[in-house]
């Protein structure tokens, strides 16, 4: 008996053993999702998306997910679907999948990562549509390594790159693809791409919130940052230096992950509070955005931060970077020209002293932006126009 075929024969014993001890484990951790809207009839178009499974195998109705990835993978399911594809899914970089996908053809392949480059050299003549959920790798490289070297200018401490490179590598945007959507700025595409589409991306909301006036004067003095891994790329370190100076305003810090906590060495301060996780749909979250007016992540190459766009439904003014997805928000947001401590110091301290009147006005025009452009709903219609012009 060939070598193997035997490996599978015991491979297919011991899972039939053990399998029920991780019967749970396998609904939450499907590698490759099939046929979705195939209607059975052998010629239909076939599309494959490669980003993230676990959208359609989580109850979301019990299950608090924190992200806003897999509402949005279920609506551009939906809509491809619509457009008469059968639908196949699976991670952006999972590379064993294409084994089990290797005998499929695709007429349209949609995504990031390196399965989704390996599928299109694979299927030259599928539609290719490559997902932008951050900005190019170039960009990305260049900033957080800029970051990299300001941090250790200031604190004598090498650090390697935590964000950039580990979906968009540099080799994904060698290669020209059929269309292009990015959440980033489209400017960074248009030397490759003659059209470049933008999308918003969404935000999550808590469901007992609703708009009401805070008492700026107090609130002005308190910023919130809400982030996850890559607290370097996304400027807290910055943050911590300008706030270490200060006692008269107040930096809250949501979602640090603990072993950047460590890299960050965060003194104890009156005016700097940690709150770990904090739930969106939490009483602290709503307790939280009414004590802050403002949200700010300084970070140096993201595509329209979620974190973000999860204060603005809920009225908090953001302060964020130039180039990093919210040019095209207008007088919506504050742009930051520079990210050094000076300059931030020089910032925070004008925007601390706001007219709470106007503060009032502009939080208010925030919170109708969001909801304007950062629901499911708008997300859906969004990407429905530009399937339609594309496809």
């Amino acid at each position: 008996m060939q070598i193997p075929i035997l490996r599978m024969k015991i491979n297919n014993k011991v899972w039939n053993y053990i399998k029920d001890y991780f019967y749970y484990h396998r609904i939450s951790d499907t590698p490759v999702i099939l046929n979705i809207n195939d209607d059975c009839k052998g010629d239909q178009k076939r599309a494959v998306i490669c980003y993230l499974t676990y959208s359609f195998l989580c109850d979301w109705g019990s299950t608090n997910i924190g992200r806003t990835q897999p509402f949005e993978i279920m609506k551009i399911v939906k809509t491809i679907s619509g457009f008469g594809y059968a639908v196949d899914i699976i991670g952006c970089n999972d590379l064993k999948a294409l084994v089990v996908l290797k005998n499929r053809k695709y007429d349209l392949i949609f995504g990031f990562g390196e399965a989704f480059y390996q599928m299109t050299n694979l299927h030259p003549n599928a539609k290719s549509i490559l997902y932008m959920t951050e900005n190019t790798p170039d960009f990305s490289y260049k900033q957080e390594k800029e970051r990299i070297d300001y941090f250790y200018q200031r604190h004598g401490r090498k650090i390697n790159l935590r964000r950039s490179g580990k979906y968009f590598k540099k080799h994904h945007l060698d290669k020209l693809y059929s269309h292009v959507i990015t959440m980033g700025e489209a400017e960074l595409l248009q030397n490759s791409y003659n059209n470049p589409k933008s999308i918003f991306p969404t935000g999550l909301r808590n469901i007992r919130y609703s708009f009401t006036e805070k008492n700026h004067l107090q609130s002005r003095n308190n910023y919130l940052w809400f982030g996850s891994t890559g607290a370097i790329h996304k400027g807290l370190d910055i943050l911590l230096d300008v706030f270490y100076k200060r006692d008269d305003i107040i930096l809250h810090i949501c979602g640090l992950d603990k072993k950047e906590r460590k890299i960050l060495n965060i003194r104890q301060k009156d005016n700097i509070i940690e709150h770990g996780y904090v739930d969106v749909n939490s009483d602290a979250y709503l307790e939280l955005i009414q004590k802050c007016t403002y949200i700010i992540l300084p970070s140096c190459s993201e595509g329209f931060s979620t974190a973000v766009t999860t204060g603005m439904l809920h009225g908090l003014i953001p302060i964020v970077i130039k180039d990093t997805g919210f040019n095209r928000a207008g007088d919506n947001v504050i742009l930051l020209e520079d990210y050094k401590v000076d300059y931030l110091a020089e910032t925070i301290n004008e925007l601390s002293c706001s007219d709470p009147h106007e503060l009032s006005k502009l939080s208010k025009k925030v919170f109708d932006f969001a909801q304007e452009n950062f629901s499911l709903e708008a997300f859906e219609n969004h990407f429905r126009k530009i399937m339609t012009e594309i496809i």
